[in-house]
């Protein structure tokens, strides 16, 4: 940041991203105030710990994904906390497909005094400043205040500041300002990163397939798979490969490439192998493990 003692309007301008998505799930979402911070500040661990741009990837989902990325954050701070659903499975599919390696529940027990520190530390010096707009409000209402054109300019104060509460001045500098932080779907983490979305996804087609099979005697066509797939979640599906079978046999498995590897875990859905029906025929699919020499 080029900060060595930020202030609030500094970290909520570096935050302001990280800002704008806690809007979204409280305002449009309905999550709890208090349990979407705890949330936030382990994904911000998260990245603190080599997990790049987190939450910059959530936030790019849908809403019924980001609910279950959410539902899987929440899990993860229970165990945490030591409280322990034997109903509930260890794994974290979601969560571990924006890992470099997947992890678990179990991560948390294995790890609970790291974890939790570092969650405190960005609950307690991160989220709890950058999600507070009470002090920005008495900042842009503070004329005197040294930071009082900045805040209006940055654009920070709105979301509870009306216009009618505004002095002339007031309203004439926001409007006559350009704010600091452009409106933007980059992350205030990396300026110079494109925004990303699941089609820009360059992690290693291997990474991102599932290895699919049929009923012997009931094969399925790839524009079949394509259409299904990218009718129930979206344009998510890169190429279809299915086995090159002799002229006399039906094909009995294939290869499904996504274009981001998010979407190996909203298939499977915290499942070993997902079972589909496309037009009266029986497609698994569960993921794709390489050959290796």
């Amino acid at each position: 940041m080029g900060i060595v003692n930020p202030g609030p309007l500094d970290l909520m301008l570096f935050y302001k991203m990280e800002r704008d998505f806690y809007d979204r799930l409280v305002r449009e979402l309905g999550q709890v105030r208090e349990s979407i911070e705890l949330v936030m500040a382990m994904w911000l661990w998260f990245e603190s710990l080599g997990h790049h741009d987190f939450i910059r990837h959530v936030a790019a989902y849908q809403d019924d994904v980001i609910l279950r990325f959410i539902a899987e954050g929440e899990a993860c701070l229970d165990r945490l906390m030591r409280n322990r659903d034997s109903r509930r499975s260890e794994e974290l599919p979601f969560t571990s497909s924006l890992m470099a390696e997947p992890i678990d529940l179990r991560f948390f027990e294995y790890h609970r005094d790291i974890a939790f520190d570092g969650v405190r530390h960005f609950l307690e010096n991160v989220c709890r400043i950058i999600f507070d707009d009470a002090p920005m409000e008495r900042v842009a209402r503070d004329s005197s205040h040294p930071d009082h054109r900045r805040v209006l300019s940055s654009g920070l104060h709105v979301r509870r500041l009306s216009a009618e509460a505004c002095t002339e001045e007031e309203v004439e500098a926001m409007s006559d300002m350009a704010p600091a932080t452009p409106p933007s779907s980059r992350s205030a983490l990396n300026p110079m990163a494109r925004p990303w979305s699941p089609e820009t996804d360059h992690t290693p087609e291997e990474q991102r397939s599932m290895f699919i099979t049929f009923s012997k005697g009931y094969p399925i066509s790839r524009e079949d798979i394509s259409d299904f797939f990218k009718t129930r979640y979206g344009p998510c599906v890169e190429t279809v490969m299915i086995e090159k079978a002799p002229a006399s046999n039906q094909p009995l498995y294939g290869r499904l490439v996504f274009t981001s590897i998010a979407m190996i875990a909203v298939v499977l859905n915290g499942q070993q192998t997902a079972k589909f029906r496309i037009k009266g025929k029986h497609l698994w699919a569960r993921m794709y493990l390489p050959r290796r020499n």
